[in-house]
């Protein structure tokens, strides 16, 4: 980590207060039942507000440009044989795991969230806003070994692995917590070689998508 100045101490608090931001929006809807605008299965509602909440604070931070949260669709032309190819293997993972997890019943709600909203919401903000802020102060000379994209795998782990129940008791699910996180690992390198998030937004929707799709009959 660089020098603990002034300017790495804000970066590191305008990456906490947007992590709070994001957790706190998703979850609007579930803590207060009022801000649900939709009456579907899944949580369209917390995932607006959270997309929302990224383009507030990026419209307030403006300290960095967005190519430096990888918003952008300029590719690494080097890379997207690459990318291609790493999604495409990603969406066969995503397939058998699919294949082998309990059947579902067909359900369109289902099919068009996991199509859209996780990957939009999830990548903008954790591959996005909060892996480009870390990189500011976290360095290493190994991309895959660098801090940020451990410390945003983590914390992509948790929120898919760590619940909190109606009573306030937590809830932690290990299988959900390692697959997101080795997932959140594979996509924070895909989106440093490529300079955008591009790749891993759609890796994200396909994998979730198509994994679903198996899923059901």
């Amino acid at each position: 980590m660089k020098n603990r100045n002034p300017e790495t101490l804000k970066i590191l608090g305008s990456f906490v207060v947007f992590y709070l931001l994001n957790a706190i929006l998703l979850n609007l809807p579930f803590a207060y039942p009022e801000t649900k605008i939709s009456n579907g299965n899944w949580n369209w509602p917390g995932k607006l507000y959270a997309v929302l909440g990224s383009l507030i604070f990026l419209s307030i931070y403006r300290k960095f440009p967005l190519s430096d949260y990888f918003l952008t669709f300029k590719q690494e032309k080097k890379f997207i044989y690459t990318g291609v190819g790493i999604i495409v293997l990603l969406l066969l993972i995503h397939c058998v795991y699919a294949y082998l997890s309990p059947v579902k019943k067909f359900d369109l709600e289902t099919l068009l969230f996991q199509f859209s909203m996780p990957g939009i919401d999830e990548e903008i903000a954790y591959r996005g806003i909060m892996l480009g802020l870390l990189l500011k102060v976290l360095k290493s000379k190994n991309i895959f070994l660098n801090p940020a994209i451990w410390t945003t795998s983590l914390l992509f782990g948790m929120a898919h692995g760590l619940f909190i129940t109606e009573n306030f008791e937590l809830v932690f699910h290990l299988i959900p917590f390692l697959w997101a996180s080795c997932y959140g690992l594979i996509l924070g390198w895909i989106t440093i070689k490529s300079g955008s998030i591009l790749f891993a937004l759609i890796s994200h929707n396909l994998g979730n998508g198509v994994g679903m799709l198996i899923k059901m009959q």
